[in-house]
């Protein structure tokens, strides 16, 4: 009753004071951001940039034949990419034999952890001027087989997956930018995705020593297939195929020096890597090249099968890309 009769002693005044009070809520700025459609082209840009350049860095974040490091591109949307990783694969044991003539065999691990950074400008359209910028955390895991027909000639079959999270965070840097960051929140733009990839691959390997110095050719083929399973954005998502094709030729080269009692190696390798589907899409390049060179320290036998270890540069460029990456070179060997 007493609700009721408060209800009723309103007077007239005060129900349109109601009523204007809740249409300047409406009407308000914010409000007005909210109802606001996303402009179409504004959608084109975001959907050009979103599928192809997701799948492209997450296969060189998390594949660990792609190269870590700073990539700059040129002529493009994507001005800065930074890949920190760790990894690597090879045989994990001592050929044993298959029993058929002189065929050998070995198990085969791979592994990588990555983080990457990369930077969208829109250089034109609608959204020129402004950013977006996507982290990236890839792990691949894997195995195979080596086969070896010869003390020369191989070849290495594997599978692997590769789990991606991305995150996207637009930043907006004109009016534009900022009507879009309030209008696209949580759809186009500031989602986070998550994704997966099967990576059959297969690389056929030839080994040669010349007096003491070992060259090795290889050639490798990976397919990718991606899809997101869990994305924040009703609208972002990722589903697609890339293939690379590798072609490379290393070169080890022991100097004969010492340092602490072991022997100091040199070398390096120069590649040439194709790129189909997604990956070159995203990368706006068919292919790429890279050389290396490295200075290292053979180990002990008995340091685990570790190899050498020491400090190794490459260098990488495309058409619309260059960059560089340091770090250390580790090798093992059973």
């Amino acid at each position: 009753m007493t609700l009721r009769r408060s209800i009723q002693s309103q007077s007239p005044e005060s129900g349109l004071w109601q009523f204007a009070m809740l249409a300047l809520l409406i009407l308000s700025p914010e409000c007005v951001y909210a109802q606001q459609a996303l402009p179409p082209a504004a959608i084109e840009q975001f959907q050009h940039v979103i599928g192809d350049r997701v799948e492209a860095v997450t296969i060189l974040g998390g594949d660990y034949g792609a190269a870590g490091g700073i990539y700059s591109f040129r002529g493009g949307s994507l001005t800065d990419l930074n890949i920190t990783k760790a990894g690597g694969g090879g045989i994990v044991a001592t050929p044993g034999s298959l029993g058929i003539d002189d065929l050998k065999w070995a198990p085969v691990l791979q592994g990588t952890i990555g983080y990457s950074t990369a930077e969208n400008t829109f250089a034109s359209g609608y959204l020129q001027g402004n950013r977006t910028l996507y982290k990236i955390f890839a792990v691949e895991v894997g195995g195979g087989a080596r086969f070896f027909f010869t003390d020369h000639l191989s070849i290495t079959p594997t599978i692997s997956g590769i789990y991606g999270h991305i995150e996207n965070t637009f930043k907006p840097q004109n009016a534009v930018g900022d009507s879009v960051k309030v209008a696209a929140n949580g759809t186009y733009v500031d989602w986070e995705l998550d994704t997966w990839s099967v990576v059959p691959s297969l690389e056929l390997s030839y080994e040669y020593l010349w007096r003491r110095i070992t060259f090795v050719f290889n050639s490798r083929y990976n397919f990718f297939h991606t899809e997101s399973f869990k994305s924040s954005s009703p609208v972002v998502g990722v589903s697609g195929d890339s293939q690379t094709w590798e072609n490379k030729l290393d070169v080890d080269i022991p100097l004969g020096w010492k340092l602490f009692n072991r022997e100091l190696h040199t070398g390096g390798f120069f590649s040439r890597t194709e790129l189909f589907g997604g990956a070159a899409t995203g990368l706006n390049a068919n292919n790429y090249y890279t050389v290396n060179g490295r200075v290292v320290l053979d180990m002990p036998s008995n340091a685990w099968h570790l190899r050498w270890v020491g400090f190794g540069f490459s260098q990488f460029w495309g058409d619309t890309f260059n960059g560089w990456t340091a770090g250390v070179d580790m090798r093992l060997e059973f």
